[in-house]
């Protein structure tokens, strides 16, 4: 038996294993619970008070149209950020921006968790986190 035999007895075994097992783990975070009702936190612009709410369990922040909040600012990247509810309450993470996000004023290196009536600043522009 060659290689080329060998790697393909393999591959008639393993790729369907894996399949079936990514398969699984889709159905599993699909069929997950979420909390009930809309997640209640919008984003407030400390410069001119325009209110930003965060609809979703997951809110994707940036510059570019697909995301769930467009901040269009130059300092702002295309896909900056995302701030999501978990069972420990809310969190941003930071997608890779170039000038970062900062909570407080305090630079974030992935993640922060988010209380109600702190300051997140994407690039330049800072605003309120208020949960309703």
């Amino acid at each position: 038996m060659d290689i080329t035999n060998i790697l393909i007895a393999v591959g008639r075994f393993a790729l369907p294993v894996l399949g079936c097992a990514i398969a699984g783990a889709c159905a599993f975070l699909l069929l997950r619970q979420r909390p009930k009702g809309p997640p209640g936190a919008y984003l407030l612009n400390a410069v001119n008070r325009d209110k930003l709410p965060l609809t979703r369990w997951e809110n994707s922040l940036g510059r570019a149209k697909h995301c769930d909040v467009v901040l269009n600012y130059d300092s702002v990247s295309r896909y900056h950020a995302v701030i999501a509810r978990r069972k420990a309450g809310w969190v941003v993470i930071d997608t890779g921006s170039k000038l970062g996000t900062r909570v407080d004023g305090l630079p974030i290196e992935n993640r922060a968790q988010l209380r109600n009536g702190q300051r997140i600043a994407f690039g330049m522009h800072e605003f309120l986190f208020c949960e309703e």
